[in-house]
């Protein structure tokens, strides 16, 4: 099970990031409606989830920056049009490209995905961490969904998915 989730995992990035690799700095906050979820949002959202996966793997501890990223793209936070409230693309970029490679990399080590979600509340909807790295997947797919309804709102071309190549 963890090659196939470890596989699902990769692609999905990939699909993240193909999303946004035509993207301009400037376009990185553009909203069609108001508080609705553009890229930097997105991108930094899925990063905190990342970040947070890393720690309960203990992979790393969560980042110094942890706090200021939960405040910009938790889920309490609300997106704004305003490009100076938000990381660049490349930081987020960077971050999401080593923090996928990171883990992949630890999931690609562990023995046993069957161990319960050390979370205490996400333990009651995901019990193990098989379940955990499922719904990572489901949660990027469905926030890839939402970068390509946001590029047709902009106008700009679709992008080829990847897991049909």
């Amino acid at each position: 099970m963890s090659d196939l989730l470890i596989w699902s995992l990769e692609k999905a990035r990939q699909q993240t990031l193909s999303l946004v690799e035509d993207l301009r700095d400037e376009q990185m906050c553009l909203q069609t409606s108001a508080q609705e979820n553009h890229p930097a949002w997105i991108l930094g959202h899925l990063l905190l989830g990342d970040i947070y996966l890393l720690s309960m793997l203990k992979v790393r501890e969560l980042s110094a920056d942890f706090s200021d990223l939960l405040s910009k793209y938790g889920p309490d936070s609300k997106p704004t049009s305003t490009l100076a409230d938000y990381d660049s693309k490349q930081f987020l970029v960077e971050r999401l490209t080593e923090t996928g490679l990171l883990r992949t990399g630890a999931v690609r080590q562990m023995k046993n995905l069957d161990q319960p979600t050390p979370d205490e509340t996400l333990v009651r909807t995901q019990p193990t961490i098989a379940h955990h790295l499922q719904i990572l997947v489901f949660h990027e797919g469905h926030h890839c969904g939402g970068l390509s309804s946001w590029r047709k709102a902009q106008g700009l071309s679709a992008v080829k998915g990847i897991f049909a190549s």
